[in-house]
């Protein structure tokens, strides 16, 4: 085979997500998946680093069986995510600790989170669609101190086997400061 011949069956393979060699093509969404997150191109970009593994148990809030991992990311930020029995993703979350009441995300932090959403759900959210979930929290929050976020979800969208999924964002004071969807979010 000629070299032309060699580089376009490589050309073939990398484009086809390297199927032919073995390769598997990394799933549409981590949600309602089996995925392991210190393993995503997300993780790895973002120096995510495992801190604590607590099995659920009955006194768990929303979910009493699987596992709760927590990841610190390179920039500080709190990455959890809620894995069921079987391994497969309920929930992701994204938080910012530390963070004043009244506080904001920044542009990186504004641009991580609608990364991080959009790894996480397969759908796409812009940075600004965050901004403007952190200011409509922001001003529910001036109303009432004990509101989290805003009444509407970032987004909302069934699964083809009619699971309801909802992405929301929270501000700090009620809760940390940040990002997060899944399953039978309220």
């Amino acid at each position: 085979m000629s070299r032309h011949g060699l580089s376009a069956l490589a050309l073939a393979v990398l484009l086809s997500g390297g199927a032919a060699a073995g390769g598997a093509t990394p799933p549409a969404s981590w949600l309602g998946q089996r995925v392991d997150v210190a393993q995503t191109a997300f993780c790895r970009a973002q120096g995510c680093a495992l801190v604590e593994v607590r099995e659920n148990s009955f006194n768990t809030p929303g979910w009493h069986d699987g596992t709760k991992r927590t990841y610190r990311l390179r920039g500080g930020e709190r990455l959890e995510v809620d894995v069921r029995p079987g391994g497969w993703i309920s929930n992701v979350f994204l938080l910012k600790d530390g963070a004043r009441l009244g506080s904001s995300l920044t542009l990186r932090e504004r641009r991580l989170a609608a990364e991080f959403l959009t790894l996480a759900t397969g759908r796409r959210f812009p940075s600004q669609a965050v901004a403007q979930c952190v200011a409509a929290g922001l001003t529910a929050q001036r109303r009432n101190p004990d509101v989290y976020g805003p009444d509407q979800p970032l987004s909302q969208w069934s699964t083809p086997a009619g699971l309801p999924y909802k992405a929301r964002c929270g501000v700090a004071g009620a809760g940390p400061l940040g990002v997060w969807a899944g399953w039978m979010q309220q």
